[in-house]
């Protein structure tokens, strides 16, 4: 028997299967987040919209020019460096991907942004900065596929600046017992091929939960699955005729991102089985961590 991949092997698979690799490429030319549609612009264009993405991200993050901030799970690069060129911002970026950062620095040099904007591989839940390094941190749904994100959190808490904000882009879903047993078992394809560890603890509502337990205080979520659908509605219609043959071939664990394109798509609509969410919350000014 082969020996047990770590849990961060497991993730790096994922994104260096072939389906991802040139899918990311392909569709989001490697960017790895969705797209923002505001209401009556469904027919923008997918670099348009994840540009829309990054500006929201932006806005909940509402630092002044010059401020520091954690990129957790930075991939490429490109939201950190929308960031730095359109808002002024100090980015360090940490993904697990080796191949990732090397095509974000590079990047960041050949938009003359390297000053400003560093990345480096590492896994984000063994973070070596100091206590209160940064004005801000966010994770673009990348926080699914740690296996302790309870961990993260601690971290993330530690490496913030008192007063400080904490901004996730993620998602949740229908809590599982009220999924039928063929939402379940799609569920559980999709968790186990695309290395998502913390995505069942993410239930409809519980991210105030976790993350006031973790520390943090001031926490609002937003369900904005309705800005992001008509990306979904253009993977489904992209993957929906090569998914017949894979579902023919059973190799819907092979194609784990068309299979989760077309099988979530209608239970998405019709029982809100998946959310998309923008998670903001604090951490207490000090006074108020003395207090406590």
């Amino acid at each position: 028997m082969g020996e047990k991949l770590t849990p961060q092997q497991q993730v790096t698979d994922y994104f260096n299967t072939w389906e991802s690799r040139w899918g990311y490429r392909l569709l989001l030319k490697g960017t790895k987040h969705f797209g923002y549609y505001p209401e009556g612009s469904e027919q923008l264009s997918m670099s348009e919209a994840l540009r829309l993405m990054e500006d929201e991200l932006a806005q909940r993050l509402a630092l002044d020019r010059g401020a520091l901030v954690l990129d957790a799970g930075c991939g490429e690069g490109g939201t950190a460096l929308h960031l730095a060129g359109n808002y002024g911002l100090r980015i360090q970026g940490i993904d697990l991907l080796d191949t990732s950062v090397a095509a974000a620095n590079r990047k960041a040099k050949d938009l003359e942004l390297d000053e400003r904007v560093t990345f480096h591989t590492g896994d984000y839940m063994e973070l070596t900065y100091a206590k209160g390094t940064f004005d801000g941190v966010y994770a673009m749904e990348t926080l699914v596929h740690v296996a302790d994100f309870g961990k993260a959190f601690q971290g993330f808490h530690r490496v913030l600046k008192a007063g400080s904000r904490l901004v996730l882009f993620e998602y949740s879903l229908l809590p599982r017992e009220k999924m039928t047993s063929r939402q379940r078992a799609i569920v559980d394809l999709v968790i186990e091929e695309a290395a998502l560890y913390s995505l069942p603890a993410f239930s409809h509502g519980q991210f105030p939960n976790l993350l006031s337990q973790a520390g943090f205080g001031d926490i609002a979520v937003e369900n904005i699955t309705p800005r992001v659908m008509p990306m979904l509605t253009k993977f489904y219609r992209f993957a929906y005729f090569p998914y017949q043959l894979i579902k023919f071939f059973g190799l819907q664990r092979q194609f784990v991102n068309a299979t989760c394109a077309v099988e979530w798509y209608r239970d998405i609509i019709e029982n809100d089985l998946w959310r998309y969410n923008i998670i903001s919350a604090s951490k207490p000014a000090e006074h108020f961590i003395r207090e406590q």
